[in-house]
């Protein structure tokens, strides 16, 4: 699809200045975008029908301070009943995945930067019930503990000016993946299989990748560390990556059981003062007048790829953080640091899209009516950002 320029002189030329619910400027500015957007995802649908509710429902999910499900959003479309919103999701011609390639080639367009980090991110979702696909009681990483939700993972964007999710998928648990009634109640396709989070980390990975997405590193928080099919992938492909681990230094071990390698908190205290690096984080408020301390030892040598492996330790007042890094040997910590760092911050943006555009909203149930919606609240949110000329969110 040929690309159009989003934002910039032809939209008027306007600075940041917040969300689309920050002013009526702000507001008239987002709806601009949108325009631009759906002119550009235009072809992908069909019909002009789930066309011009596409954009309706764009523009509903980033204008709407209320919560948007399809009644109210048919309701800000001026539609009487939701059907016409919940055949968009369910049986309109269309195909959510090609829209997210849209997605990530206008981020990539108006923030590419060779600098950049894609960053993995687990998000919960809670729901009620047990009928909506991927719903059971599981490990919710927004809620840090256990309730009955859906898992979702997020490839972000993150560049020196803007973090975007630029795709997801939702991770489907073996009781789910292994049980014929619920797959078909679900309409989960037959290809489908059960996928781990790291799995589904690397499929997104991959697809940037071989869309030659802009990026330097690969990061994320735990628990993806700990899959150890995603950091030999990574390494195969020759990919820098700062991967998060448990806060315990506990042996590494592979699938088969067999130790990959341990630190030992001994290690760790031993370091010499002088080799911590001292670093303050100015655009976080909750950090910005304490201090972060990072140091790393030494796991592994260059490899056939050249990449050197380390453990990363990122300490403050609050918390310690281990993350298992490869790199070029002239990798500097401050670099490690900083990419850790990036994947720290990926929740704010899906934290952002929660607030701004209703992310987690849906009263959906069905596989690809989750993928649909998902989708639209992610270009939705990318219309809110390039509005606002990519200021964090």
């Amino acid at each position: 699809m040929m690309r159009t320029q989003i934002y910039g002189e032809e939209a008027g030329g306007f600075s940041a200045a917040g969300s689309a619910g920050g002013s009526p400027l702000a507001a008239e500015r987002t709806e601009l975008v949108l325009r631009r957007l759906h002119r550009m995802i235009g072809p992908r649908f069909a019909r002009a029908e789930p066309r011009d509710r596409a954009f309706a429902f764009l523009r509903g999910m980033a204008l709407s301070a209320a919560r948007r499900n399809g009644r109210r959003l048919a309701d800000g479309a001026g539609e009487a009943r939701p059907d016409g919103m919940q055949r968009l999701l369910t049986t309109a011609r269309w195909n959510a995945d090609e829209l997210r390639d849209d997605l990530r080639d206008v981020i990539v367009e108006h923030f590419g930067d060779p600098r950049a980090v894609l960053v993995l991110n687990g998000e919960g979702f809670a729901k009620k019930g047990d009928r909506s696909v991927g719903v059971q009681p599981q490990f919710s990483p927004s809620a840090g503990g256990t309730e009955n939700c859906q898992v979702a993972v997020f490839l972000t964007y993150a560049a020196p000016r803007a973090q975007a999710i630029i795709d997801r998928e939702l991770y489907l648990p073996p009781e789910w993946a292994h049980d014929p009634a619920r797959r078909v109640r679900a309409r989960v396709p037959a290809d489908v299989r059960f996928r781990s989070p790291g799995r589904l980390g690397w499929e997104m990975v991959r697809r940037a990748v071989e869309a030659r997405t802009p990026a330097a590193w690969v990061a994320a928080e735990t628990p993806f560390g700990h899959d150890v099919e995603l950091r030999r992938r990574l390494r195969e492909r020759g990919i820098p990556h700062v991967l998060g681990l448990r806060a315990d230094p506990r042996p590494l071990r592979s699938t088969g059981g067999r130790v990959l390698w341990g630190v030992p908190e001994e290690a760790i205290a031993s370091i010499p003062a002088h080799d911590w690096l001292r670093t303050t984080d100015r655009d976080d408020p909750v950090r910005r007048d304490s201090a972060c301390h990072s140091a790393r030892i030494l796991l592994k040598g260059a490899d056939d790829g050249g990449l050197v492996q380390w453990l990363l330790i990122r300490r403050d007042t609050r918390k310690r953080r281990l993350y298992v890094c490869a790199a070029p040997p002239s990798t500097p910590l401050r670099e490690l640091a900083e990419v850790a760092r990036q994947a720290e911050l990926a929740p704010r943006c899906a934290a952002s899209a929660r607030r701004e555009v209703g992310l987690d909203h849906y009263e959906v149930r069905l596989w690809k009516a989750w993928y649909r919606y998902i989708t639209l609240a992610l270009l939705a949110h990318a219309g809110i950002t390039l509005a606002d000329g990519g200021a964090p969110p």
